[in-house]
């Protein structure tokens, strides 16, 4: 297979995921200040993304989405680190975060992209990678990281606007 046939056969919502998924990394390296609401559109792209391969391919079964969920939770447990040490500032008023110009939502968008893609091209065009396989498992666990991740980043913002937030956050 040609990687022309590669791009070709891949679904238009793909590219168009790919798209936005890059802007609001090329966004995130500028810094700047973000409604709460705005901040929630990755985590909610990648949970999204992962509960629908959940629910819509026929070889997911329980251990898939018991990877998925652990993967969260250590995502979750990441994600809150890496917000936390991002030095961001939060104004309650406005309900608005400020966040300093930083690559790594851009590098863990174009990180999951690569593996999400390599491992779904894989179960596409491989017939040997049967039901049981392991790649479709280890789908819901990069999945779940990530989505983990992200939504661990977002929960850190939600608490640091939250009117008890600082003795909340130092106990994180």
């Amino acid at each position: 297979m040609s990687f022309q046939d590669i791009l070709v056969g891949t679904p238009t919502w793909v590219w168009v995921l790919l798209v936005v998924l890059v802007s609001r990394g090329m966004k995130a390296m500028k810094g700047g200040t973000a409604p709460l609401s705005k901040l929630g559109i990755v985590p909610a792209i990648f949970a999204a993304w992962g509960l629908l391969h959940l629910l819509s391919d026929h070889a997911t079964g329980w251990d898939t989405a018991l990877m998925w969920v652990a993967g969260g939770a250590l995502g979750v447990g990441i994600g809150a680190a890496i917000a936390k040490r991002s030095g961001l500032t939060v104004d309650r008023t406005l309900r608005t975060v400020t966040l300093p110009g930083s690559a790594v939502p851009l590098v863990l968008i174009l990180l999951t992209f690569a593996m999400k893609f390599w491992i779904g091209f894989e179960l596409a065009t491989s017939a040997h990678l049967g039901v049981d396989s392991t790649f479709v498992v280890l789908n819901g666990l990069v999945s779940g990281v990530v989505a983990g991740i992200f939504a661990g980043r977002f929960l850190i913002y939600w608490l640091a606007l939250r009117p008890e937030a600082t003795p909340m956050l130092e106990r994180l």
